[in-house]
C-alpha cells in the first residue's frame, strides 16, 4: 500500500487518478478495514490541502473547510453565534476523541441518514464546494446526498468546503439516542426560525434528511401532519419504524412550543 500526503490541489490531482482512498479523520475508513474490508492500493491524506481546514468568514458566507474536525467547529465562535443548531449538534457528536478526528466534510460524504451536523447543514441551505482538475462548482447539499451512502460527487471531484449563508435566525438540534451519549441517532432534527420562515430538518426517518420550509404560517399541529407524511421510517436494530414517528412527533411538538407562537 502507497501513501501520499500532497501539499496542494494541483500534487493530488496529479495522483488522484489511481486506485486510491481519501484520507483525512479515518473514523469511518479505519473501523471498515478492521472489519475486513480489502485494503486500498493507495491512501490519499488530505489534512495539507490549501484551505481545506479551517473556519472563515468570506463576504456574507462562512466557509467550513472539509476538512475541518467537528471539535473545531464546536469551539469555534462564529458558528456558536450564526448556527446554534450546528453547534448544538457538534456537542452531541461521538466522544471527545471522536470529534478531534471527525470531519464536517467526512460527516457528509458518509451520506448517512442519521448524521449529526446534516439536519442543520440542510436547514441553513449549505452549499458544497466541489473541485476537479479544470475547474469548481457548487451544489446544495441537500442535491449532493442522494441514498445512504451515496452522494453526487464525481470520480474526478473532491469536496473542498462547506458554504453557509450567515445567519442571524434562532435555531436549534435535537437528537434521541439510545444512551446518554456517544449513540447514533434514533431520530434528529434541527429547527431554523427568522421570524419570517420556519425550517425543519430531521433526520433518521428516511433515506435521506428531509427538509421542509414554509411552515411558518402553519398551526404546530399542521406541522407535525406535514412531517408525518413526508418522512417514510424503518425498522432497524436501533428502533421500529412505528417508534420513530412518535418519538419525532413528540419531541418536535415539544421543541416547537418554544419557537411558535
Amino acid at each position: 500500500m502507497k501513501y501520499f500526503r500532497p501539499n496542494s490541489i494541483d500534487d493530488y490531482f496529479a495522483i488522484s487518478e489511481q486506485n486510491s482512498t481519501l484520507f483525512v479523520g479515518g473514523t469511518d475508513l479505519i473501523p471498515r478495514y478492521e472489519r475486513g474490508q480489502t485494503l486500498p492500493d493507495t491512501i490519499i491524506d488530505l489534512k495539507k490541502l490549501p484551505d481545506f481546514i479551517g473556519i472563515k468568514k468570506v463576504g456574507d458566507n462562512i466557509v467550513i473547510g472539509a476538512g475541518t474536525t467537528i471539535e473545531e467547529i464546536k469551539n469555534n465562535e462564529l458558528i456558536k453565534q450564526h448556527f446554534n443548531a450546528l453547534w448544538q449538534a457538534t456537542t452531541e457528536f461521538g466522544s471527545v476523541q471522536i470529534r478531534n478526528r471527525a470531519t464536517i466534510g467526512g460527516n457528509i460524504c458518509n451520506a448517512s441518514p442519521s448524521g449529526d451536523t446534516l439536519p442543520s447543514l440542510y436547514a441553513f441551505g449549505a452549499k458544497l464546494l466541489l473541485r476537479n482538475k479544470n475547474g469548481e462548482r457548487t451544489i446544495p447539499i441537500d442535491e449532493f446526498i442522494t441514498g445512504p451512502g451515496k452522494t453526487a460527487i464525481k470520480k474526478s471531484e473532491i469536496l473542498l468546503a462547506v458554504i453557509l449563508p450567515q445567519s442571524s435566525a434562532k435555531s436549534l438540534f435535537y437528537k434521541l439516542g439510545l444512551r446518554a451519549a456517544m449513540a447514533i441517532s434514533v431520530v434528529n432534527f434541527a429547527i431554523v426560525s427568522d421570524g419570517s420562515a420556519l425550517t425543519i430538518a430531521t433526520g433518521a426517518v428516511a433515506p435521506t434528511i428531509i427538509k421542509l420550509s414554509g411552515l411558518k404560517t402553519h398551526s404546530i399541529d399542521q406541522i407535525l401532519e406535514i412531517v408525518d407524511s413526508a418522512i417514510s421510517p424503518i425498522d432497524d436494530i436501533r428502533a421500529t419504524a412505528l417508534y420513530r414517528r412518535k418519538a419525532l412527533k413528540n419531541m418536535l411538538r415539544f421543541e416547537l412550543e418554544k419557537i411558535v407562537k
